[in-house]
């Protein structure tokens, strides 16, 4: 294969890649935009992320933090000082809320939480008010996420690959276009 037969395969390449990515990104969008329009969670491959706006949870969840979720399915769940962390709506000062605290005991059909930084128990709840268990504590998602709940940051998730995608192809453009000047000249220089 000659080295023009080369770039080209690496042109193609590139290009699916590029597309796959777009594709990719535009799926995840869509995704959040459908979550944040109807007030949920963002959910990705039936994981939940969670914001962390209290120092109930101090200082295994701090404020800022972003736990991934799977949703719960009524399985059992782990009491005690290392227990399962839920999220669950329950009532904060009078306002329903939604809630990140750990289960540390279960009473029956009910379940117990507490804030790992409180001093009492809550009110206790049902399996069926449990929206999701924390199976991770995001590490850099956080920061990604603190970003794009704002709205001017949501946009700018939207834009930005779009952008990118538009100077990629501008550049592409300018690229082939230099080159068939290029081609022409010296067509032109051989016929002179």
């Amino acid at each position: 294969m000659s080295s023009q037969g080369v770039k080209k395969a690496f042109s193609i390449i590139g290009r699916v890649l590029s597309a796959a990515l777009v594709i990719f990104e535009v799926i995840i969008i869509i995704f959040l935009v459908i979550s944040k329009v109807q007030g949920n969670p963002p959910t990705l491959f039936g994981h939940q992320m969670y914001f962390i706006r209290t120092g109930s949870m101090s200082p295994y969840l701090e404020p800022g933090d972003v736990i991934i979720s799977k949703k719960y399915d009524g399985g059992e769940l782990i009491a005690g000082e290392n227990g399962d962390v839920v999220t669950y709506y329950g009532e904060v000062n009078g306002n329903v809320e939604m809630i990140t605290h750990r289960v540390v005991r279960t009473e029956g059909e009910l379940i117990v939480t507490r804030g790992d930084y409180n001093n009492s128990d809550d009110s206790p709840i049902t399996k069926d008010e449990i929206e999701a268990v924390m199976v991770h504590k995001a590490v850099i998602i956080d920061k990604i996420y603190m970003i794009i709940s704002t709205t001017w940051g949501f946009w700018l998730l939207i834009f930005t690959p779009i952008a990118l995608l538009i100077i990629s192809e501008i550049v592409s453009l300018v690229k082939e276009l230099k080159k068939e000047k290029e081609v022409a000249d010296e067509n032109e220089e051989e016929i002179e």
